[in-house]
């Protein structure tokens, strides 16, 4: 009968053991000899390449991976970079808004100390410069500042840039500027040389420049002339305008000239620069010689309702010759027409 498998396998491990053993002890006897390190040299020189080409991918992936990490830290600086960069320049922003605001203040500050008028200081709320409807401002300023309607605004630089509206609110009123074609103001040649009795009626007009109409072709009109306010209701007449004499209104870009009429005109430039303007000076304590306009026909731009409607003023030319007598000129833009 056979003896159980178990009882062989401690005779076969201890033959590999002995084996190993021996092997071993002999390894070490050689490796002391010339033949053992002449092989171990030969080994050695044989895999050098190997061994040098597995070092140099080694150093390539460490290089490629120390690179990643690089990257991304860039990356992350960078983008912190990126979002300093984006708070400076909004600080920036806010610093030249800031200077924007102090100097606008300083500028019209300045011209109301030197203004000989009582004025006050108004901000533009909202602006319509097209031509669709009229071109007005909403400022500010009402009823409990002082303001009523009727009254002139003007720029930081004195020049005219409109008149009050009725109805005015408590805190807020509505500008029609001057070149609203519905706006109509007395002006004459003014500067060195100029025509001082070159007058006409001056009047807003699609586009936004200004015409100088109805002044006698005796007079001469020059390009690049100041015109300013003349302080009357018409050309010829003796009744004063609620626009004080002496306001720069515009410059005359061209002159129109018709020899076989007896009036000529001319288009202007307005000189308050209505696009950027935000403060202005409203002129609280000249008294004109007629009552102020009344609201226009539809309602001015306003989160407020500023101008109600009314009907739509209707302009007449002025006089060229004064008409003698006590008879009161209505303001102008409100004329109304002779009963039939």
């Amino acid at each position: 009968m056979n003896a159980p498998s178990g009882s062989r396998l401690p005779r076969a491990q201890w033959v590999v053991f002995g084996l190993l053993v021996t092997l071993s002890v002999g390894m070490m006897g050689a490796s002391g000899s010339h033949f053992a390190a002449t092989l171990q040299s030969d080994t050695s020189y044989i895999l050098s390449p190997v061994e040098g080409a597995l070092n140099q991918s080694a150093d390539t992936l460490s290089s490629y991976f120390s690179a990643l990490t690089q990257f991304n830290d860039l990356r992350t600086q960078n983008d912190q970079l990126r979002e300093q960069v984006h708070q400076l320049q909004n600080e920036l922003d806010r610093s030249q808004a800031v200077s924007e605001l102090n100097r606008d203040w300083t500028l019209i500050s300045q011209a109301q100390q030197d203004s000989q008028y009582q004025t006050i200081i108004a901000m533009v709320l909202q602006k319509n410069l097209t031509d669709i409807g009229h071109k007005t401002f909403i400022i500010n300023k009402g009823l409990a500042d002082g303001i009523v309607a009727g009254q002139v605004v003007v720029d930081d630089g004195g020049a005219v840039v409109g008149r009050i509206l009725a109805p005015v609110l408590t805190y807020e009123s509505t500008v029609l500027l001057v070149n609203d074609t519905s706006a109509v103001v007395i002006g004459r040649e003014s500067g060195p040389n100029a025509d001082a009795n070159a007058v006409g009626t001056v009047q807003g007009q699609v586009g936004g420049l200004l015409q100088m109409s109805y002044v006698a072709s005796t007079e001469t009109l020059t390009k690049g002339m100041a015109v300013v306010t003349a302080g009357l209701v018409d050309p010829g007449g003796d009744v004063k305008s609620p626009y004080p004499p002496g306001l720069l209104i515009g410059t005359i870009i061209s002159v129109s000239r018709d020899p076989n009429q007896v009036v000529q005109s001319a288009i202007l430039q307005p000189a308050a620069d209505l696009g950027d303007i935000e403060w202005m000076l409203v002129i609280s304590n000249y008294q004109g010689g007629f009552a102020s306009p009344a609201p226009l026909s539809s309602p001015s731009p306003s989160s407020s309702g500023s101008a109600g409607p009314t009907a739509q003023p209707t302009i007449a030319p002025p006089r060229i010759t004064p008409t003698p007598g006590p008879t009161p000129t209505p303001p102008p833009g409100l004329v109304t027409p002779p009963p039939h």
